[in-house]
């Protein structure tokens, strides 16, 4: 297998494929069942393009974490690290460069208010990557939020804002911040190493486990407000099916004492996330 081929698979590697598929499925999700936008209106180019743009934006930030947490990789999951092995530095980098330009850019050719959101998007991925991943919580809080804005960006771009957009984009966030600190438990040892000074390696892991149990409650109250008065029994119905979801993550989130332990809640947050998407094919209507 010749070098620019192996460069493309690195490539593909680094920019998580089946995450930015994901990705597109939320935004055509959000078109036709949250906004209830005809399927016509999804076939133009345009919409085409925001789902491109912002998958540009978001391969880009993948491959420039890579870049930066190599080292912390290089200990925490040796046989999954790209960049530097199957994908090279100075392609990855290039590789960042092209995305980001060419997301924002794509961007505010489709509206600056577009641009400005793919452009700040872009900016923060690089500087969670540079510096923020390595604070506590507030680079899990800047993930969390453009987790959100997969979902608030349709509603910018076709003008039509509604609730059922704002009680998925706000249940992305908190799921993606429950994650996104599992993963800094997960990594502990490699971020330790480096300086890192994320939740689990100032506060411990029972410091984390404390802090995942306030943004499980503050966010179930919080859904639990957003859907007081909501009409549709289904999408009711659906939060409350997690009520006992998570009454069992938080029993073994309490029993957690090693890193498979918190694999396995990683993994149950990972279901809890494709659910959430499939659910929005049925609370339509």
């Amino acid at each position: 297998m010749n070098s620019a081929v192996l460069q493309l698979i690195g490539f593909m590697k680094a920019s998580r494929i089946p995450n930015l598929t994901v990705i597109a499925v939320c935004q055509v999700f959000t078109s036709l069942f949250l906004l209830g936008l005809p399927l016509a209106q999804l076939l133009e180019i345009r919409f085409a393009l925001l789902i491109v743009s912002t998958q540009m934006i978001a391969a880009a930030g993948y491959i420039i974490n890579d870049y930066y947490d190599q080292k912390i990789d290089m200990i925490n999951r040796p046989e999954r690290v790209v960049v530097g092995v199957d994908f090279k530095r100075r392609q990855a980098l290039l590789a960042h460069t092209f995305l980001s330009l060419a997301g924002f850019g794509v961007g505010f050719y489709l509206h600056w208010v577009i641009g400005l959101i793919h452009f700040f998007s872009a900016f923060f991925l690089w500087y969670y990557s540079n510096q923020l991943r390595r604070l506590p919580l507030i680079g899990n809080l800047v993930i969390a939020a453009l987790a959100g804005m997969t979902f608030l960006t349709v509603t910018v771009f076709y003008f039509q804002f509604n609730r059922l957009v704002m009680i998925y984009a706000f249940f992305a966030f908190i799921i993606i911040l429950l994650r996104e600190i599992i993963k800094d438990v997960e990594d502990v040892k490699g971020e330790a190493a480096f300086g890192c000074t994320t939740i689990p390696v100032i506060w411990g892991i029972n410091g984390a486990k404390t802090v995942i149990y306030v943004i499980i409650l503050t966010g179930s109250l919080l859904l639990a407000y957003f859907l007081w008065d909501e009409q549709r029994l289904l999408l009711s119905l659906y939060f409350m099916s997690l009520l006992p979801v998570f009454m069992w993550f938080v029993y073994k989130l309490y029993q957690a004492d090693s890193h498979r332990d918190f694999i396995l809640l990683h993994q149950l947050v990972n279901w809890i996330v494709f659910t959430g998407i499939v659910s929005i094919v049925f609370i339509y209507g």
